[in-house]
């Protein structure tokens, strides 16, 4: 069970870029969910889409970045240049972090941009296929994604949280302003944190 109501004193806090942002909270949200699924066996399962793991010494499990590229791969790690929207999901436990909601975009030179519309592919690829998934991203980056999650709202299983201060989050539950809440405004990086997953 992921402790959603993190404290202060349980932030991931972390020189690579794991400080005065999102990643604080993402990070220790989604390190309970990797230990979980150790707990349970299921390391062989384990695909992160995204490579954001590995840079904080989390590297026993497969990981698919389409962009990832020397010298951003970490050196300990696995990364294999796959698309989230061609991998086959059947079996897997996916964890994704601050991930998705650049998927489709123009970010990280992607060439094949159509306005964010492949999230929603990868969002709906993952649903459907994976045995368990947990991803979080910030609001309105990608607003193609977050219109498309509000839109069918009823179909996931979700948690918010705002920005309160510079490293501090307010756990929402499911309070639908934080779909509001802007990057860069009025701290720097994501004020507001989504987290999709199919746990309880």
């Amino acid at each position: 069970m992921i402790n959603l109501n993190i404290q202060e004193e349980d932030y991931f806090f972390d020189p690579i870029n794991s400080i005065d942002n999102e990643r604080i909270l993402e990070l220790r949200l989604a390190l309970d969910y990797y230990q979980e699924l150790f707990e349970k066996g299921r390391k062989s399962n384990i695909v992160e889409v995204g490579n954001v793991l590995g840079f904080y010494g989390h590297i026993e499990h497969f990981c698919i970045d389409k962009f990832a590229t020397i010298p951003d791969i970490s050196p300990a790690g696995e990364v294999h240049n796959i698309d989230a929207i061609d991998y086959n999901y059947h079996g897997k436990d996916v964890i994704s972090i601050s991930t998705i909601e650049h998927i489709g975009l123009d970010d990280y030179g992607n060439k094949e941009a159509n306005d964010g519309l492949d999230a929603i592919t990868a969002l709906n690829k993952i649903k459907e296929e994976s045995d368990s998934y947990f991803i979080t991203f910030g609001t309105n980056h990608n607003k193609t994604l977050d219109k498309y999650i509000v839109d069918n709202i009823d179909q996931y299983k979700w948690h918010g949280w705002c920005r309160t201060d510079l490293n501090k989050w307010e756990y929402t539950k499911q309070d639908m302003s934080v779909w509001e809440k802007v990057h860069d405004t009025p701290f720097k990086y994501a004020n507001g944190i989504i987290l999709l997953t199919s746990e309880e």
